[in-house]
């Protein structure tokens, strides 16, 4: 080797370290492949060979699925349901975000999630971001009091609905969650105006915290005046000291629906396995719908509830059976002259309504078109392959004639848009009968076991008696188009005419001219169904 570096016939030579290199490069790439086989090729050949050798299927489709620790949600992570759904062939991967809506419908719309669920509401508020991304393929449950509205006796003397539009309460709720969209409900339905947002278009009057857990903390230390929370939270907050129940899921009907999206991409790729999952589902319903205790049981173990909160909460839960979706949720008749009706598409309506009733929405984004988001083939697929489970009627609840109204519980009253007659009669007007429409719409699919008072009001006037017989006139006729058009129990309302003697309270910087156009109205008055 000569002094530049070069070999005899003048060839570079290859010096030690590179050669060190090269071998540290080979070691390096074959640790990397060792790690490669070992951790992802290797699981699968064990895998494949444990299945192939079994009671295991060898053909597996996974579902991802993302929820929250709501007992609505239980079955699917039921013990019964991961081993069923195994034997089926499916995987089940389910995610407990704790609530975390917004994101769960992010991580949806990046199809990290095949299917996610949660109420309806909170669907159409944070799937509009992503376009709504998934289709609603079965109803799961319905809150019958599972969320509810508390506040100190000292605050809501007579604890009725209406007490709550007073802006000087401070309201203390879990933010965009249920218990927000229940109080929109509530100022929604029973026009708590005062409630209103804020040039900011923020509602100073509202304090939002982190869980419901957390709101019933605040309630203990008696910081704020109203609560609103969700079991077993609710319950606990009721023995506080001077607590009282005001309103909640369990006063209406059709909002506070939970459902199960699954991803669109998935629906077209896997139909199949989307019908096996459902199949499976209702399995384990009725199965543990005939095993009471032990469905008790495995929810205390999943859930470390004890068994009383269990029970006590079970009440509280409408679960939605095969049956129930097909003839009350998507509108599908089995058996010839069965009566259905679309629940879901009534759902939808309503809760896009009261969003922008309060200001959530500016607009419906769905455009008028519910079934943007809604599948009814795997439904009716069921409907189709299934043969034990029967199609029930839509039942009617019965009410008992009632002399003394003064013994039910006034629950509050409706808001409802001005209803109109015709001039110099007390027949409707085409506006009237619109705003009349509404209101029917609503007592039938979301107050159907509440009695109401349609009472009418006039102006100020000479004649005091003849005010209170214009009143009593048109209090009838609205109840008469009711009868009439929607066959509303006759033993369930009833029309009263007060003249002038109850005037509606007047805004704040409300002149005389424009209060005075208020006066003659007719309001709706919600009670409970009897005096028990």
């Amino acid at each position: 080797m000569n002094e530049n570096g070069t070999g005899a016939g003048g060839e570079p030579k290859i010096g030690g370290g590179s050669k060190v290199a090269g071998i540290l490069i080979l070691i390096f790439v074959i640790a990397a492949v060792g790690i490669v086989v070992y951790k992802f090729l290797l699981p699968r050949i064990m895998e494949r060979e444990q299945r192939a050798t079994s009671d295991a299927r060898t053909d597996v489709d996974t579902i991802r699925i993302a929820g929250d620790n709501y007992l609505g949600y239980w079955f699917i992570s039921s013990p019964e349901m991961r081993k069923r759904a195994s034997r089926a062939g499916i995987q089940l991967q389910f995610t407990d975000d704790g609530g975390a809506y917004a994101e769960r419908l992010r991580k949806f719309s990046n199809k990290q999630y095949d299917c996610i669920v949660l109420p309806v509401n909170s669907y159409l508020e944070h799937g509009e971001r992503y376009k709504y991304p998934g289709v609603i393929v079965a109803s799961i449950s319905e809150s019958k009091g599972a969320d509810g509205i508390v506040g100190y006796s000292d605050h809501v003397s007579t604890g009725k609905v209406n007490d709550l539009n007073d802006p000087s309460l401070l309201f203390v709720l879990t933010g965009a969650s249920p218990s927000e969209f229940l109080l929109d409900l509530t100022i929604a339905s029973f026009g708590l105006e005062q409630l209103g947002r804020d040039a900011m278009g923020q509602r100073p009057w509202m304090r939002a915290v982190a869980s419901s857990k957390e709101v019933y903390e605040t309630a203990k230390r008696n910081e704020g005046d109203i609560f609103i929370l969700w079991e077993p939270d609710l319950s606990k907050a009721l023995e506080l000291p001077g607590m009282k129940y005001i309103f909640g899921s369990d006063q209406f009907a059709g909002y506070i629906v939970d459902v199960m999206v699954f991803h669109r991409d998935f629906v077209k790729k896997k139909p199949k396995v989307i019908q096996k999952f459902l199949r499976t589902y209702y399995r384990v319903m009725s199965y543990y719908g005939n095993q009471r205790d032990l469905m008790i049981k495995d929810m205390g173990k999943v859930s470390g509830l004890k068994k009383s909160v269990v029970e006590k909460m079970l009440d509280k839960i409408d679960w939605h059976s095969l049956s129930e979706n097909l003839s009350l949720q998507f509108g599908i008749a089995k058996n010839v002259g069965a009566q259905v009706r679309e629940g879901l598409v009534d759902t939808i309506i309503a809760c896009t309504d009261v969003m922008i009733q309060t200001g959530r929405f500016q607009t419906d984004p769905l455009r008028g078109d519910p079934y943007k988001i809604i599948n009814s083939d795997f439904m009716d697929e069921l409907s189709k392959t299934t043969s034990a489970l029967g199609i029930t009627t839509v039942g009617k609840v019965t009410f008992t004639p009632m002399t003394d109204w003064s013994r039910l519980r006034e629950i509050g009253t409706m808001r409802v848009e001005p209803i109109t007659f015709q001039t110099g009669n007390d027949m409707l007007d085409y506006n009237g009968k619109q705003a009349v429409d509404k209101i029917a719409q609503m007592l039938t699919h979301n107050f159907p076991d509440k009695r109401v008072e349609i009472r009418g009001h006039t102006g100020p006037g000479a004649n005091e008696a003849q005010n209170v017989k214009l009143s009593q006139r048109r209090a009838d006729a609205v109840l008469q188009y009711l009868k009439a058009v929607y066959n509303i129990d006759a033993n369930r309302a009833r029309a009263v005419g007060v003249g002038s003697s109850q005037p509606p309270p007047k805004k704040p910087g409300e002149n005389q001219r424009t209060y005075r156009y208020r006066m003659p109205r007719v309001e709706f008055i919600l009670y409970e169904a009897n005096p028990l």
